[in-house]
């Protein structure tokens, strides 16, 4: 089914995205940010709306680059219905647990913590529908190690403050 404005426009990714969650497998070791993602990976996921009865299935190609201190993440989107987009995120490590994060298409500077061995990160990331026009959706994310190759991101999304939806990617290493 197109995603129209009416339904909430075209979800873009936002950066790493995921859906809600309960009770995830535990990660082996903790998630790190630019251990994981400075090596190529594959992720396939969708974004589902049970409010507007809505699927837009995605799949996303990430490269990306560890100098150190910044990690950049290239994401190349891919939905089914045939759009396309490109992504970069850039990750400054301010400390053991914590980055700053910012995207293309993402409001400020993104607080990016380490808890309990996963990724959390909270933003309001502007998409456009199909009908072109922006409008601003609150992400929430939890990016999830399930063993050394696969990480799996959810998040859940929001609109007004109205929850709209849920994302999940399974990101695997290629």
């Amino acid at each position: 089914m197109p995603v129209t404005r009416r339904h909430l426009g075209g979800i873009a990714l936002g950066a790493l995205a995921g859906s809600q969650w309960s009770g995830s497998a535990m990660a082996a070791e903790p998630l790190l940010l630019e251990e994981f993602f400075r090596h190529p990976t594959r992720g396939e996921g969708a974004f589902v709306s049970d409010l507007f009865d809505v699927r837009r299935e995605l799949t996303v190609d990430t490269t990306g680059t560890w100098d150190g201190r910044t990690l950049i993440l290239t994401e190349r989107i891919a939905y089914a219905d045939g759009a396309r987009e490109t992504a970069i995120w850039r990750f400054d490590k301010t400390g053991p647990a914590s980055y700053d994060g910012q995207r293309t298409g993402v409001t400020g500077v993104v607080p990016v913590k380490v808890r309990d061995g996963r990724i959390e990160m909270g933003y309001v990331g502007e998409v456009r529908g199909t009908d072109g026009k922006p409008m601003k959706l609150r992400f929430f994310d939890i990016l999830e190690k399930t063993d050394k190759r696969t990480v799996v991101n959810r998040a859940r999304v929001s609109f007004l403050g109205i929850p709209v939806g849920r994302v999940e990617i399974t990101f695997t290493r290629v």
